[in-house]
């Protein structure tokens, strides 16, 4: 009992010590800009980014179009093609038959995904992580 009280009050002023650090790098360093780096700087001129508009019929969408959706990259896109062709999509819903779609992405993509009419959606929905595609040497 001796040494567990012992220990933990020499953990405790350590504690204090490393979060008072870390208040005092922050202080110094500022906030961590939130979102992707356009974000931040558009946010820094003033710009307010505007959301994109529009949306993606994921059933006559090319593998382009459909890496404009929330949490959809190359192989993401390739499935959903792969997918539709058997299966033609008949409500967004049906997305989460696709591998690695899950509620969480589908609720990201619903208000930009069709199952009819036009694909619309010009530009990427921002906030997402989207990898960064390699250059061949």
């Amino acid at each position: 009992m001796v040494k567990r009280n012992l220990m933990l009050s020499s953990f405790v002023p350590a504690a204090a010590l490393v979060g008072s650090a870390a208040a005092a790098t922050q202080e110094q360093a500022g906030p961590a800009p939130a979102g992707s780096v356009v974000e931040a700087a558009q946010a820094a001129t003033g710009e307010t980014p505007e959301p994109p508009s529009g949306v993606v019929n994921v059933n006559t969408a090319t593998l382009q179009q459909l890496e404009l959706l929330p949490g959809v990259g190359p192989s993401r896109a390739q499935a959903i093609v792969e997918y539709r062709e058997r299966h033609p999509f008949r409500r967004p819903e049906d997305l989460l038959s696709i591998r690695g779609i899950g509620r969480a992405t589908l609720n990201r993509m619903l208000p930009y995904v069709a199952v009819e009419g036009e694909t619309t959606l010009t530009r990427a929905v921002p906030g997402v992580h989207r990898p960064t595609q390699r250059q061949a040497p």
